[in-house]
């Protein structure tokens, strides 16, 4: 490990003289492939070798997995000119049999700078018995195999499936039905009339947002025999996004500070704070919706404009009423015709007296 760390070290002092503009990181690799691993065998592990290339301290500010089954480990405090850090990727292959590639970026200067590292390869699934595959009971003798379908972003008028497996554990025939926690037109649900005992089957589960439709989906689907009771309903999250073509010199959003710091704040009191919306693109970036919890409002412009190259200002009034409050579900969410992320959450910090 000492070899390979000098080697980058003495590969990189050179790098400091040419390295291109803009850049602080020269990684020793930003792709690795693990080959065949075994679902069985658990977490597997890699990691990035870089150096600081630049002539001041850098801050990993964010470093973002693409998937809940991908995570990170990685020095936090401000990394010298010259020195050497490590960033570990795990990658978790439960439940995540086949192919996958999976994309952790890495942001710097407010998300002037980005890194895309890169893990990939082929998870050979275990063997697994019924409770198992569907390990969540939806009603007594209905299992699913998840709780949650996470559709991501959807573009206005195109469509996208999900399917959830399903399995008859009740000891007899199951005539089948469901209903949604919300009615939705845009939401179509496939699946087996009839599930006979100890018989298995898939769900499928079309999002089609409507043209014109923007914002987050958050609803319900309840799986049940017909004409009995409903029991736990299955997530269904995502966002209907405007179609947007990507592009060079898109619409680009950034902004600064990276979260909504309404610092110490007291139940019942109003609390300000703001940010600094930025278009890095070089056409107008269009705020087409935002999203906010009843605790907070903000004082933007309807349907505002930003042109290439401008920026706004964000101010958010934060009043909590009571101390019952999740702090995750305190963010300012915004939908943008910004090809690469059209939905991005602004979050809050705070700390309650």
């Amino acid at each position: 490990m000492k070899k390979v760390i000098f080697l980058l070290l003495l590969c990189c002092t050179t790098a400091l003289a040419q390295r291109p503009a803009g850049v602080s990181l020269q990684f020793e690799s930003t792709t690795w492939d693990f080959g065949l691993i075994k679902e069985a065998d658990g977490v597997v592990s890699h990691g990035f070798n870089y150096v600081n290339v630049s002539d001041h301290d850098v801050v990993l500010e964010f470093v973002t997995p693409g998937c809940s089954c991908t995570t990170t480990t990685y020095d936090h405090s401000p990394l010298p000119p010259g020195q050497a850090a490590t960033l570990t990727v795990h990658y978790d292959p439960a439940s995540q049999p086949g192919q996958f590639h999976q994309t952790v970026q890495v942001v710097l200067k407010g998300g002037k700078e980005r890194y895309n590292i890169i893990v990939e390869g082929v998870v050979a699934e275990r063997e697994k018995d019924v409770d198992q595959q569907y390990p969540f009971p939806v009603i007594l003798g209905l299992q699913v195999s998840g709780l949650t379908a996470r559709f991501g972003f959807v573009q206005q008028g195109r469509s996208l499936v999900k399917s959830i497996g399903i399995a008859n554990t009740s000891g007899r025939d199951l005539r089948l039905d469901y209903a949604l926690e919300q009615p939705d037109q845009d939401i179509v649900v496939r699946m087996p009339q009839v599930l006979q005992d100890g018989q298995t089957g898939l769900v499928e589960i079309d999002f089609s947002p409507a043209p014109g439709r923007i914002g987050s989906l958050e609803n319900g689907l309840f799986i049940f025999p017909e004409g009995e009771s409903r029991g736990k309903a299955v997530a269904l999250e995502g966002y209907a996004v405007k179609t947007t073509e990507k592009k060079s010199g898109a619409a680009s959003l950034r902004f600064q500070p990276t979260m909504l710091d309404f610092g110490k704040v007291r139940i019942g009191s109003k609390a300000k704070a703001t940010v600094t919306l930025y278009n890095d693109g070089k056409e107008p970036l269009d705020i087409l919706k935002v999203e906010i919890p009843d605790a907070i409002t903000v004082k933007l412009p309807q349907k505002a404009s930003i042109p290439a190259g401008k920026s706004m200002k964000l101010e958010a009034t934060l009043l909590l009423k009571s101390r019952n409050f999740r702090q995750e579900d305190l963010r300012v969410r915004l939908f943008t015709n910004d090809p690469q992320r059209p939905s991005r959450d602004v979050v809050c910090r705070l700390s309650v007296n």
